[in-house]
């Protein structure tokens, strides 16, 4: 990648999350992933350090530490259970309208949780555990 690419993809990355966004101070953000296989990806890895992205590690063997996992993933099963779409952008759109009803407390909610899951994952040393 280009640092000429990697200066646009930044710029246009910070637009949208302006956009979305407009009260957060990007120089605190902090982008967590989870060990999936494309994120540990080396191409991954390189563009979030061209992007100058902070990162906050995911523990190794922690189970439902990531918030699409413990918060957004159980919203949408429950809303969208026994519901039949015509096709997956009927689907999206569903899904984007539920997580689009997420306020400020939600956001709030799912940090304290996310910060405690990550406090759990060090008081076990890096031991794997079942349920948080």
């Amino acid at each position: 990648m280009t640092a000429h690419f990697s200066q646009v993809l930044r710029r246009d990355l910070v637009r949208a999350i302006k956009r979305k966004r407009p009260d957060i101070n990007l120089e605190t953000v902090l982008l967590h992933q989870d060990n999936a296989p494309s994120h540990r990806a080396a191409s991954t890895q390189l563009e979030i350090d061209l992007l100058d992205f902070k990162t906050v590690d995911h523990a190794p063997y922690s189970p439902d530490i990531a918030p699409m996992d413990f918060r957004v993933f159980p919203v949408l099963k429950r809303e969208l259970k026994g519901k039949q779409y015509a096709d997956f952008s009927e689907l999206s759109r569903a899904a984007q309208t539920i997580i689009g009803r997420f306020d400020r407390q939600w956001y709030v909610d799912t940090y304290k949780q996310w910060v405690e899951r990550h406090q759990k994952c060090i008081d076990c040393r890096g031991e794997y555990f079942e349920k948080l």
